[in-house]
């Protein structure tokens, strides 16, 4: 029960807040301001050197792509004016449209584009497959057109140039662009409707966006991330208010206006109290038990299976969310409701006592020496941190011993690249989940990859694998196809790349004050809302 004393307790501290804030926020109209909650802390600035969907929300803010994705996930133009691609689809060419600045007032030009989009390539898994069949990609003349050039078709270009997730193409100057793409960028300039106010920053605290007032939207309504991109505020901040009850006070008194992922046992409380609750991710959220496939016990394939085995999923998401409405069981790679969803390969009974004692003998044979397994527990993330305790439990039911270590979602995300041994500050098991949008694409789904140290922290390696990956885009027809899904399926149940625990699908709460939210499986979207005054 949330009471008077906790609600006064809130309004104290945001109150605080606000007064703390500088003069520029509080001359801002309050109807000009909107106040959002992420589902994490912002504290990389880099679209390309992480896959964390804060950081992806964060990019959309400021960047802009030169296609963008509509609401029914197809691209569209969005920096682009014109495009054409030859007759046999070796030879692409992209026009800029005109009136396009950066931050700083510069132009953008074709040589921004050229090198963002090869730092880009260098990192997405789609960006990798075209630059390896890419023999040029030049800035014309006239400084707005890109020509790019192809030994063999790639069926899947406009969907990566779109992409709103994973590692984003986002546009950026050419100086900043020319950073290493395994290093991450600290200049923040882009394009996009929002500039990001740096000397507000507070990692931890507090992320502050203000409206660009030299972007031109596009003249198309608003979808997804395409169409007419038009910033109805001034200012937008983001605060990172880890407790639920918390955010949840706030929403309700009209201290915030949104929050990305709020707590699941407070959402009738939110409904009943005239929050309004929305659906913005109609393929949810698959959930990923990532192993560290480069040391013992999980380098060897036996250990990987026995985790696979030991899971029950029902057991997860029952401890996860209190409304069976909100989570599924889902044994797909490719996420359920997908197009790309299949079962080919999947065991049968996978977390029942057969495969747990199954499980066992596995575990046995892969000479696991009872080592703790260090799982990395993101207890600022409620329903992952339930369900890291569950994974526990279930491992020592079949042997593993395990050491769970508190940490928050970011510093998990920071502490995954760490290829040391556990006992060294490395880690065992990361639980994490991922934007439906992205994991039901064979080859946008970054975690399945499995390119040895190129791979997503972790670093599956299986040759085989990855070459059933590497030819999904080149498929000659929707049989070859769909062969290709089921194969890779197959195969994903012999690596085991990361071990699936269910898919569920949270709402978001936004008060009345505001209209016109966008969705867009995985990210949160800030123009096109609009907000009344109290």
């Amino acid at each position: 029960m949330l009471t008077r004393l906790a609600a006064l307790a809130v309004g104290a501290a945001l109150g605080a807040w606000v007064a703390a804030a500088p003069l520029q926020a509080q001359t801002v109209p309050p109807e000009r301001v909107l106040r959002m909650v992420p589902n994490a802390d912002l504290q990389t600035l880099d679209p390309i050197n992480t896959t964390a969907g804060v950081v992806q929300s964060h990019a959309h803010m400021i960047y802009d792509q030169l296609f963008g994705r509509d609401a029914q996930q197809r691209p569209q133009p969005q920096m682009v004016s014109e495009y054409s691609v030859s007759a046999d689809a070796l030879v692409w060419r992209f026009t800029l449209r005109e009136g396009l600045k950066f931050h700083d007032g510069a132009p953008v030009t074709a040589t921004d584009v050229v090198a963002s989009l090869r730092r880009w390539g260098a990192r997405d898994p789609h960006g990798r497959q075209i630059m390896a069949i890419t023999t040029g990609m030049e800035a014309q003349a006239d400084g707005r057109t890109v020509v790019w050039t192809l030994n063999r078709p790639y069926g899947l270009m406009l969907d990566a140039l779109s992409k709103p997730a994973g590692n984003m193409p986002a546009i950026m100057p050419a100086r900043i662009a020319a950073t290493d793409p395994f290093t991450a960028i600290r200049d923040t300039i882009g394009s996009g409707p929002f500039i990001f106010v740096r000397e507000e920053w507070v990692p931890g605290s507090t992320v502050v966006y203000r409206r660009n007032p030299d972007y031109v939207p596009r003249s198309e309504p608003a979808s997804g991330t395409a169409g007419g991109k038009v910033a109805h505020v001034d200012r937008v901040e983001w605060l990172n208010i880890a407790n639920a009850q918390t955010s949840a006070l706030a929403l309700i008194q009209g201290e915030i206006d949104y929050v990305e992922s709020p707590g699941v046992d407070f959402l009738p409380m939110l409904r009943r109290r005239g929050v309004q609750i929305i659906r913005t991710n109609t393929l949810g959220a698959p959930g990923m038990i990532r192993m560290n496939h480069i040391h013992p016990p999980f380098n060897d394939a036996r250990a990987r299976e026995a985790l696979m085995l030991l899971v029950n999923q029902e057991e997860f998401l029952q401890a996860m969310f209190p409304d069976p409405s909100l989570y599924q069981v889902c044994h797909a790679f490719f996420i359920c409701g997908s197009p790309q969803e299949t079962n080919a390969g999947v065991p049968e009974g996978l977390g029942t006592p057969a495969a747990r004692e199954r499980a066992r003998q596995l575990l046995r044979e892969s000479g696991y020496d009872g080592s703790p397994i260090v799982i990395m527990d993101p207890t600022d993330n409620p329903f992952v941190h339930a369900a890291t305790l569950v994974l526990a439990q279930q491992m020592q039911s079949v042997g593993f011993r395990t050491d769970v270590q508190a940490t928050d979602f970011a510093s998990m995300a920071g502490r995954r690249a760490n290829r040391r041994p556990p006992s060294e500050g490395g880690w065992h098991i990361g639980l994490t989940f991922w934007n439906g949008l992205g994991a039901s694409d064979p080859v946008g789904n970054v975690p399945m990859q499995a390119s040895c140290e190129r791979a997503w922290p972790g670093w599956p390696c299986d040759p085989a694998h990855q070459a059933l990956i590497d030819a999904f885009p080149y498929a000659a027809d929707a049989a070859e196809r769909k062969r290709i899904l089921d194969e890779l399926h197959a195969s994903a149940y012999r690596l085991v790349p990361y071990v699936p625990y269910g898919q569920w699908y949270l709402p978001s709460a936004v008060t009345p004050r505001i209209s016109n939210v966008l969705a867009m499986p995985g990210i949160i979207i800030a123009w096109n809302i609009q907000k009344t005054a109290r």
